[in-house]
Parts: structure tokens; C-alpha cells; sequence
């Protein structure tokens, strides 16, 4: 009887040692798994900046009428200078790296031009001539910069936070994909914390040796 006793009492301490070790395992797997969630959040963030720093130099034109058949060859860089000579009164022939069509359009409207411009000079004088000439709305033409797709979804989340600072006597303006107000850059969202991780972060994990069968089975 005493030696089932002890049996049973060998039992419960190694069971309540692989437990320990068990929850020793799930605690440093879940910080691994925040470590490598931070991880992801900064590579993500470094290749949408330089997503975004490779598109600083363009402009999409939107509007510009299409050819009938997209499978037909179109000089667009000459379409894009006729368009900046005719509708934005910029008579110098502007040099670009390149010029082209996006994709077709589910409304069936002319697809857009993203032209990449060798002079940063040259962007900026077609971007305030454009913001000049097509103030209103319903205009037929649109010239906007160009974004990845991470950032414009960002941008569409301040600029209704940033159109109501303006309205009440706030400086604002968005840059890429964050808003400043009176020279701070606002935050919609808490900026993203690194979990705090205990000194034994970097240990692996215990071993685990299996309980010995239950006594008595």
C-alpha cells in the first residue's frame, strides 16, 4: 500500500513538473510569436517606404482619352505632352524615364497614365499647375501622385481627421502615408508597443520528458 502511496506521489510531482515546463514552453512561444509579429510589421513597413520612395518622381494622369482598342500601339508619352501643353499651358517639352497606360478599368473608362519624371522640378511645376487648373470636382481630368496600395488606404483613413483639423484653425497636411497637425505628426492608432520580454526571452525551450505511466494502469 505505502509503495502504491509513493507510486502515486512520484506520479503527481512529475506531472506538476511537465506542467511547469509545458506552461515555461507556451510562454516562451508566444513571445517568440510577438517578436516575429514586430518583425513583420517593420518589414512590412521598410518595403512599403521604398515602395514609396520609387514613386516620389510620378504622377497619374487620369481622363486623357483612350485609344478605341487597347491592344493597339499608342505613343502615350506624346499624348501625355499634348495634354500638358493644351490643358495645363506648359509649353516645354518635359523629359520622362517613362511613360505608360495602367490597367483597364471595370467602368470601361480611359485608363490612366503613370509617367516617372526625371526632374523632381518638372513634377512639382505639373503638380501645382494641375492642383490650379482642376480645382473643381466634376472636372474631366485628375493628376494626383501615385502611392502603393498600403499607403492609400492609410491616406484615406486621415484625410477625413485631417480636413477636420483644418476646419477648426488647425495647420495640417499629409506626407506619404502620416499627418501632421500644427508640425506633430497625429497617430489615429496608438503606435504599435514592443512586447516586454523577460531576461529569459532568448532561452530555449526545456525539455520535455514524458510523465511515467499512471500508476496502477
Amino acid at each position: 500500500m505505502r509503495q502504491q502511496i509513493n507510486k502515486h506521489n512520484t506520479y503527481i510531482q512529475e506531472s506538476s513538473i511537465r506542467s511547469s515546463v509545458i506552461e515555461q514552453n507556451v510562454d516562451f512561444i508566444k513571445r517568440e510569436n510577438d517578436k516575429l509579429q514586430n518583425e513583420n510589421y517593420e518589414l512590412r513597413d521598410r518595403i512599403v517606404d521604398i515602395q514609396t520612395r520609387s514613386m516620389r518622381d510620378n504622377l497619374i494622369f487620369r481622363g486623357i482619352p483612350d485609344v478605341s482598342d487597347t491592344k493597339l500601339p499608342e505613343n502615350t508619352e506624346e499624348k501625355l505632352q499634348s495634354f500638358l501643353t493644351n490643358e495645363l499651358g506648359i509649353e516645354n517639352n518635359i523629359p520622362f524615364h517613362v511613360v505608360h497606360r495602367l490597367k483597364p478599368r471595370r467602368d470601361r473608362g480611359p485608363r490612366g497614365i503613370v509617367a516617372k519624371f526625371e526632374k523632381r522640378k518638372d513634377r512639382e511645376m505639373v503638380m501645382a499647375a494641375a492642383r490650379e487648373k482642376f480645382k473643381e470636382r466634376d472636372t474631366q481630368f485628375r493628376v494626383h501622385e501615385q502611392f502603393p496600395a498600403e499607403v492609400i488606404q492609410r491616406r484615406r483613413e486621415l484625410v477625413p481627421i485631417m480636413k477636420d483639423a483644418r476646419q477648426k484653425g488647425h495647420v495640417a497636411h499629409l506626407r506619404d502615408d502620416k499627418l501632421f497637425i500644427d508640425n506633430k505628426r497625429f497617430f489615429p492608432h496608438p503606435p504599435p508597443q514592443m512586447p516586454h520580454r523577460p531576461p529569459f526571452q532568448n532561452q530555449r525551450p526545456m525539455e520535455q520528458r514524458p510523465p511515467p505511466p499512471f500508476p496502477g494502469a
